[in-house]
Protein backbone atom coordinates (compact mmCIF):
# COMPACT_ATOMS: atom_id res chain seq x y z
CA UNK A 1 0.00 0.00 0.00
CA UNK A 2 1.56 3.28 -1.09
CA UNK A 3 0.49 6.82 -0.54
CA UNK A 4 0.37 9.08 -3.56
CA UNK A 5 0.29 12.85 -3.16
CA UNK A 6 -1.18 15.05 -5.85
CA UNK A 7 -0.84 18.79 -6.06
CA UNK A 8 -4.10 20.71 -6.13
CA UNK A 9 -4.75 22.97 -9.06
CA UNK A 10 -6.69 25.47 -6.96
CA UNK A 11 -7.30 25.94 -3.27
CA UNK A 12 -10.87 26.02 -2.06
CA UNK A 13 -12.35 29.23 -0.71
CA UNK A 14 -12.73 27.57 2.66
CA UNK A 15 -8.97 27.00 2.83
CA UNK A 16 -8.11 30.48 1.52
CA UNK A 17 -10.19 32.27 4.15
CA UNK A 18 -10.36 29.60 6.82
CA UNK A 19 -6.67 28.90 7.39
CA UNK A 20 -5.72 32.48 8.43
CA UNK A 21 -8.81 32.63 10.63
CA UNK A 22 -7.90 29.32 12.27
CA UNK A 23 -4.33 30.59 12.79
CA UNK A 24 -5.56 33.75 14.55
CA UNK A 25 -7.98 31.83 16.75
CA UNK A 26 -5.35 29.25 17.74
CA UNK A 27 -2.85 32.04 18.48
CA UNK A 28 -5.32 33.84 20.73
CA UNK A 29 -6.27 30.61 22.49
CA UNK A 30 -2.67 29.59 23.10
CA UNK A 31 -1.89 33.08 24.41
CA UNK A 32 -4.87 32.93 26.74
CA UNK A 33 -3.71 29.54 28.04
CA UNK A 34 -0.22 30.94 28.68
CA UNK A 35 -1.61 33.97 30.53
CA UNK A 36 -3.87 31.71 32.59
CA UNK A 37 -0.89 29.54 33.54
CA UNK A 38 0.92 32.69 34.68
CA UNK A 39 -2.06 33.64 36.85
CA UNK A 40 -3.14 36.64 34.79
CA UNK A 41 -6.72 37.19 33.66
CA UNK A 42 -6.54 36.15 30.01
CA UNK A 43 -9.30 38.47 28.79
CA UNK A 44 -7.70 41.49 30.47
CA UNK A 45 -4.38 40.61 28.83
CA UNK A 46 -5.96 40.29 25.37
CA UNK A 47 -7.74 43.63 25.92
CA UNK A 48 -4.48 45.26 27.01
CA UNK A 49 -2.57 43.98 23.98
CA UNK A 50 -5.12 44.53 21.21
CA UNK A 51 -7.92 46.93 22.22
CA UNK A 52 -6.34 49.37 24.65
CA UNK A 53 -3.63 50.72 22.28
CA UNK A 54 -6.21 51.84 19.70
CA UNK A 55 -8.95 53.01 22.07
CA UNK A 56 -7.82 56.65 22.21
CA UNK A 57 -5.91 59.19 20.14
CA UNK A 58 -2.69 59.02 22.14
CA UNK A 59 -2.66 55.25 21.64
CA UNK A 60 -2.84 55.72 17.87
CA UNK A 61 0.00 58.26 18.02
CA UNK A 62 2.16 55.85 20.01
CA UNK A 63 1.33 53.07 17.56
CA UNK A 64 2.50 55.20 14.62
CA UNK A 65 5.68 56.21 16.48
CA UNK A 66 6.58 52.57 17.03
CA UNK A 67 5.51 51.42 13.54
CA UNK A 68 7.41 54.05 11.54
CA UNK A 69 10.89 52.49 11.91
CA UNK A 70 9.47 49.07 11.04
CA UNK A 71 7.87 50.44 7.87
CA UNK A 72 11.12 52.16 6.87
CA UNK A 73 13.04 48.92 7.44
CA UNK A 74 10.52 47.00 5.33
CA UNK A 75 10.81 49.49 2.48
CA UNK A 76 14.62 49.38 2.60
CA UNK A 77 14.65 45.58 2.65
CA UNK A 78 12.22 45.39 -0.25
CA UNK A 79 14.54 47.53 -2.39
CA UNK A 80 17.50 45.33 -1.49
CA UNK A 81 15.65 42.10 -2.18
CA UNK A 82 14.24 43.44 -5.44
CA UNK A 83 17.72 44.49 -6.61
CA UNK A 84 19.06 41.08 -5.57
CA UNK A 85 21.92 42.59 -3.56
CA UNK A 86 23.50 41.51 -0.30
CA UNK A 87 22.06 43.17 2.77
CA UNK A 88 23.14 43.55 6.38
CA UNK A 89 19.78 42.63 7.85
CA UNK A 90 16.96 44.76 9.09
CA UNK A 91 18.71 45.96 12.25
CA UNK A 92 21.85 46.81 10.32
CA UNK A 93 19.95 48.76 7.72
CA UNK A 94 18.15 50.72 10.42
CA UNK A 95 21.44 51.47 12.20
CA UNK A 96 23.34 52.47 9.06
CA UNK A 97 20.36 54.34 7.62
CA UNK A 98 20.17 52.44 4.36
Amino acid sequence: MSLRLEQRREFSRVMIYGSPLIAVVLTLLSGMVMFSILGVNAFDAIYTFFISPISDLSGWAELFVKATPLVLIAIGLSFGFRANVWNIGAEGQLTIGA
